[in-house]
């Protein structure tokens, strides 16, 4: 007696041949990705090796020669010293030129307050300069310029100029920006100093050589021509101007403004002259 068993598919034929397909569709789609990516870095590299082509041509191209330099605002700065400190020569290409970093070179000069450096294409190089002005001396054992912002730019130097003003009795806690410190003795100063032309203008008999500060009683000028001084106090210092004016006025008409040792200020309704000797 014969006996028949049922004939069973052979499944891990057909599995080994979908692992067959599958594995290289996997090695086929990996092997494209990679050709993809190999030709997108080649295109990149030839890229990149173009701009540096092109980069390197109109950097050095003759079209772009700096033939005309423009330096407006500068007064006391000699303009080879501004070319040098922004690190700029005549004939060399524009494009070349780093101008934010000739800019900040510019701002390490002790009299430049604000510069600005733009290209005028195709051969123009512009600089605006904006210099310091300064307005004062100040001495605190060491002697430093002070600016119109009552801001110290620069330490002094013989080659500054000579006709200054000296502030004395400050120190290093009086300083900062004027706009921060608006009844400091530093912000007096120079609020008195910003006056100086107009007292300079309708009070020519009066030579400042030193500005003496002291917090309390506040400015005490001292006078060129020997130990006279006129003590102006705080505030109220256009007031105080036209009464020193009618004041001096006063004593010229009688010849006795040489006779006076000291002018007291400190309250302009209540003037007090103090005679020589």
């Amino acid at each position: 007696m014969s006996s028949k068993h049922p004939i069973r598919k052979n499944r891990f034929k057909n599995k080994k041949k979908k692992d067959s397909f599958g594995s290289r569709h996997h090695i086929m789609s990996r092997l494209g990705f990679s050709l993809k990516m190999i030709s997108g870095v080649g295109i990149l590299f030839l890229m990149s090796l173009g701009l540096i082509f092109i980069h390197d041509f109109v950097t050095q191209c003759d079209y772009f020669r700096a033939d005309k330099i423009v330096i407006s605002g500068a007064g006391r700065i000699p303009e080879k010293e501004i070319l040098k400190f922004a690190g700029i020569q005549k004939n060399e290409n524009i494009l070349a030129f780093n101008l934010p970093l000739a800019r900040k070179q510019l701002l390490s000069h002790p009299w430049i307050a604000d510069a600005e450096i733009s290209r005028e294409l195709p051969k123009g190089i512009t600089i605006q300069i904006r210099e310091h002005k300064a307005l004062a001396v100040l001495n605190m054992g060491r002697k430093f310029l002070i600016n119109y912002k009552g801001e110290i730019f620069k330490e002094s130097e013989l080659s500054d100029p000579k006709d200054l003003p000296v502030i004395s009795g400050l120190d290093y806690s009086d300083l900062g920006p004027i706009d921060e410190q608006k009844n400091t003795p530093l912000a007096s100063v120079v609020e008195w100093l910003l006056m100086r032309y107009k007292m300079n203008r309708i009070l020519p008999e009066i030579d400042v050589k030193e500005i003496k500060v002291d917090r309390e009683i506040g400015l005490t000028l001292l006078l060129s021509d020997g130990d006279r001084s006129i003590c102006l106090g705080y505030r109220n210092y256009h007031q105080k101007i036209n009464r020193l004016r009618r004041i001096v006025n006063f004593l010229n008409e009688r010849s006795q403004l040489n006779e006076i040792q000291s002018i007291n200020l400190m309250n302009p309704d209540r003037v007090i002259l103090r005679p020589v000797g």
